[in-house]
C-alpha cells in the first residue's frame, strides 16, 4: 500500500443467514440501517462491536428481535426517537471483519445496509482488494463487485502506519492462522509464541486492527 492513490472498490455483500441482520431484513424488509463503526470486541471468541442506526416505524419489535437473537451478546441503546434508534451491539462475527484484517483493506464507514446487503467502500491497493474478493469466494460469501477504480483518498497518513513491533505481531498472527475460519491458534497460544501476556496482546491487536480497518477522512 505504498501508493498515495490506492484503489476504491464498492461491493455489495450478503450477510450470512445466521447473523441477526439477515433475520431483521427477512421480517422487516423496509427497514433502513447504517453501520457507523465495526471493530473487534472479543478476539478469542470472534465477537465484534458495532454502532448501528436503524430507521423504522416499529422499532420496539425490531429491538426485541435483535436482543433475543442467538448471534447477539449485548445491546445498549445510545439514543432513540420515534422512528430512529442508535445502539451499540456486540455480536458474533465469524467472517467479514477478519477477512478484511487478513488482507489489509480499509473500510470507509459508515456502511449502508439494504435488503440484507451491506454496501461497502473498500480502500487499498488493487492487489489487496483482489485478494479479499478471492477470499470471499473461497469462503462462499455472497458478494457483487459494483465498481473499482482509483481512490480519491490517500492512506499515507501516519495514523494508518504500524510500528515494527505491530507489523511483526500482525504477520505472526496471520501466518499462524489466527484470522482463519476456523481459527488455527488461540489468543493465548499466540501470546505465548510472541512472549506477551494474553491481555497485552489483545489490546495490541485491537489497536492494530483499528489502524488496518477503520478509514477516517
Amino acid at each position: 500500500m505504498a501508493s498515495s492513490k490506492p484503489s476504491l472498490a464498492r461491493i455489495k455483500i450478503k450477510f450470512p443467514k445466521e447473523l441477526w441482520i439477515s433475520e431483521i431484513f427477512k421480517n422487516f424488509p423496509d427497514v433502513k440501517m447504517e453501520i457507523s463503526h465495526f471493530l473487534p470486541y472479543d478476539l478469542e471468541n470472534s465477537i465484534g462491536n458495532s454502532v448501528i442506526e436503524i430507521m423504522h416505524y416499529n422499532l420496539d419489535s425490531i429491538i426485541e428481535q435483535i436482543s433475543s437473537h442467538p448471534s447477539v451478546f449485548e445491546l445498549t441503546i445510545i439514543e432513540q426517537e420515534e422512528n430512529n434508534v442508535k445502539f451499540n451491539i456486540k455480536t458474533k462475527d465469524p467472517y467479514l471483519l477478519y477477512a478484511i484484517i487478513k488482507c489489509g483493506v480499509l473500510v470507509d464507514f459508515p456502511v449502508r445496509v439494504e435488503d440484507g446487503f451491506a454496501y461497502w467502500r473498500l480502500i487499498s491497493s488493487r492487489e489487496r482488494i483482489d485478494q479479499l474478493l478471492s477470499l470471499f469466494e473461497q469462503k462462499k460469501i455472497k458478494f457483487e463487485l459494483l465498481r473499482i477504480g482509483r481512490s480519491p483518498y490517500s492512506i499515507e497518513d501516519e495514523k494508518y502506519k504500524l510500528t515494527l513491533d505491530e507489523l511483526n505481531v500482525l504477520e505472526r498472527a496471520i501466518s499462524s492462522g489466527f484470522f482463519e475460519i476456523p481459527r488455527k491458534i488461540s489468543l493465548e497460544e499466540l501470546a505465548n509464541e510472541l512472549g506477551k501476556s494474553k491481555s497485552a496482546l489483545s489490546v495490541m491487536l485491537r489497536k492494530i486492527i483499528k489502524k488496518k480497518v477503520l478509514f477516517e477522512k
